[in-house]
């Protein structure tokens, strides 16, 4: 072949390849970006996601602090989550006897995406969920059906085309599994990610406990003659397409009418937590998974923080092996530091 048919072909193919550019333009494709307002839009109370994708995506954005709970909420207005439901209660705010006003769902990201009434959608499935005295349950009901569980008439559980998954996330009380903090008298001797021989047992719900004495014993100072508790927990939670593992540690005061109400701050807080262990998702292998995070605030009612998270179209499991946690935190000049390592 000689050089001007060669120069001629490669002429020939660039210019049909800039034809085929024009003619054929790749098609954006909105999982490889930022979620779009096209796919999560705000229906009646909720948001629906197009797809567990667009959730994934979306869920990735928040926990990856690209994007905070508060900015994403604001996107769609009008949207009230269960995170500001959650807030206002703690803040005395509500007064709309919402069934949820005694529940408890540790995960911040997970509050965000869940409407105050406790829905979500996903593709073509309308999630609502509910807690119990013993048991929360959550409603997956199909689009086709949604008219008849958004007006209340008929039950969910005789809903047609219904599924109904028992939940661990808002079980009344929320199950709380006592810790047995270690003590450590040189903490220079602490290693986070060091981890004890044998594994852990698995367990759902929240591991940790409240503390109403500073470090030296002495109950902490009163606020307005009323006690004052900082609890401090790790969770493990899941919601049927989602689950995580987190940490997080709050300080409550027992108010006289409202009870016990997060509406007081500490004064600086630090913790930090090391964790390992596989997710489980029904028909993939076991995924490995090595966290650890350390974060601070000051003059602050809680700091919290999701360490790991799975979502799939069916059940899914973060199942940690080792999950070690220390925090300090100072209320009033008054320190209370524990140690976890499991």
């Amino acid at each position: 072949m000689n050089k001007k048919i060669k120069t001629a072909m490669l002429l020939a193919i660039t210019v049909l390849a800039g034809c085929r550019q024009d003619v054929f333009p790749a098609k954006e494709n909105p999982e490889e970006s930022n979620p779009l307002p096209s796919a999560i839009v705000k229906e009646q109370d909720y948001l629906a996601f197009a797809s567990m994708q667009t959730f994934n995506r979306a869920m990735e954005q928040m926990q990856g602090d690209k994007e905070s709970p508060e900015l994403f909420e604001k996107r769609y207005p009008g949207y009230r989550s269960m995170r500001l439901l959650q807030d206002s209660i703690q803040g005395l705010e509500d007064q709309s006897g919402s069934i949820w006003s005694q529940a408890n769902i540790p995960d911040p990201y997970f509050r965000t995406v869940l409407s105050a009434e406790g829905r979500i959608r996903i593709a073509d499935t309308l999630y609502q969920f509910e807690p119990g005295k013993e048991q929360g349950i959550a409603y997956a009901v199909p689009m086709a059906s949604a008219k008849e569980l958004l007006s209340g008439k008929t039950p969910p559980q005789k809903i047609k085309g219904v599924a109904i998954y028992q939940t661990t996330m808002n079980m009344l009380p929320f199950p709380k599994w006592a810790d047995d903090p270690i003590k450590i008298d040189d903490p220079s001797t602490w290693e986070l990610c060091r981890f004890p021989d044998s594994f852990m047992i698995p367990w759902w719900g929240q591991k940790g406990g409240a503390v109403y004495h500073d470090d030296s014993g002495a109950e902490l100072p009163r606020d307005n003659g009323r006690r004052i508790r900082i609890d401090y927990h790790r969770w493990r939670v899941g919601y049927v397409f989602y689950s995580s593992i987190g940490i997080r540690v709050k300080i409550w005061k027992d108010t006289r009418f409202g009870g016990w109400m997060s509406n007081i701050r500490m004064d600086k807080v630090f913790m930090e937590a090391c964790t390992e262990g596989r997710i489980i998702t029904p028909g993939i292998f076991p995924v490995p998974f090595h966290e650890n995070a350390i974060l601070s605030a000051d003059n602050t009612n809680v700091l919290e923080k999701t360490l790991k998270w799975s979502a799939a179209p069916m059940h899914t499991e973060v199942m940690p092996e080792h999950f070690n946690f220390h925090f300090k935190a100072l209320f009033r000049g008054r320190p209370v530091e524990r140690y976890i390592n499991e």
